[in-house]
């Protein structure tokens, strides 16, 4: 199977969680990562990596509750009329796809109450919204938080490592149980 991981990261060289979720999600054989940062404009090409793929995993850390702008680019560039919507678009339409979600803050953050004023769920209605609109079929969401590594803001690496091999594992086995159901 073709897995295509869309790395939403917009520089890997600061990263802890995504870094490793990354470098782990890339040992799997038939996992290929595409780094929109990279994006080069050829829209052609990534839309044909979209089509070839069985499953398509869409990796980025939150940033102000939704995904990093090189992402919103890529899919603003990507998602086009007639490709992913409109009267002949939807050509993604039933593409499994799986979103991994990295959050530097608690879960329980995410509330009326906390410091993000919302549930997780609000915050996923929006960086879902273009996926839906091109009728893919969302197989799941995994999201892991406190995934901060900088000590002057209160992470810890080793733990942010620690959360980042359970995260990918995660990630790597509901791919792996979807392949199999769907074989």
């Amino acid at each position: 199977m073709n897995i295509l991981v869309l790395n939403g990261h917009p520089n890997l060289t600061q990263s802890v969680a995504n870094a490793s979720i990354l470098a782990l999600e890339a040992e799997q054989l038939g996992w290929h990562i595409n780094s929109v940062a990279q994006f080069d404009g050829d829209i052609a090409s990534e839309q044909q990596q979209l089509l070839d793929a069985d499953v398509i995993v869409v990796q980025f850390p939150l940033y102000w509750s939704t995904y990093p702008a090189v992402l919103k680019h890529w899919i603003d560039e990507v998602f086009t009329y007639g490709f992913a919507f409109g009267p002949n678009g939807s050509q993604l339409q039933g593409k499994p796809v799986l979103f991994s979600i990295t959050a530097g803050a608690t879960e329980d953050s995410y509330s009326e109450t906390g410091f993000n004023f919302l549930p997780f769920n609000a915050y996923q209605q929006a960086y879902e919204h273009p996926f839906r609109a091109a009728a893919v079929d969302i197989i799941d969401t995994i999201i892991s938080f406190e995934m901060n590594s900088t000590a002057a803001e209160g992470g810890n690496k080793s733990n942010t490592l620690s959360l980042a091999k359970a995260h990918a594992d995660r990630v790597i086995a509901a791919v792996n149980s979807y392949k199999d159901h769907s074989v």
